[in-house]
């Protein structure tokens, strides 16, 4: 039988990177950001996304953020070609 503690405490899944490509617009000034956030799923990375905005812009009232790109990182086995060369 599980116990309090054991149901409580359980995480379901694996933490895992993910690519977050996004613009804040501040007082009509755009910026652009591209971030490797942590988390299990959606909501742990918006989470994290929060906490990145306020560690950026921590006086700041208003902030609009348009999230661009939201996707989770998988490294890939293939060979990168750039440029012509080859990189393992």
């Amino acid at each position: 039988t599980d116990t309090w503690k054991d149901i409580t405490w359980q995480e379901e899944g694996e933490v895992k990177e993910w690519l977050v490509d996004y613009t804040a617009k501040i007082d009509g000034q755009t910026t652009q950001h591209l971030s490797v956030l942590y988390g299990r799923n959606h909501a742990e990375v918006q989470k994290a996304l929060l906490n990145e905005l306020r560690t950026l812009y921590p006086n700041t009232e208003r902030i609009d953020v348009t999230i661009i790109r939201l996707e989770e990182y998988v490294e890939s086995e293939e060979p990168i070609v750039f440029g012509g060369l080859f990189i393992p």
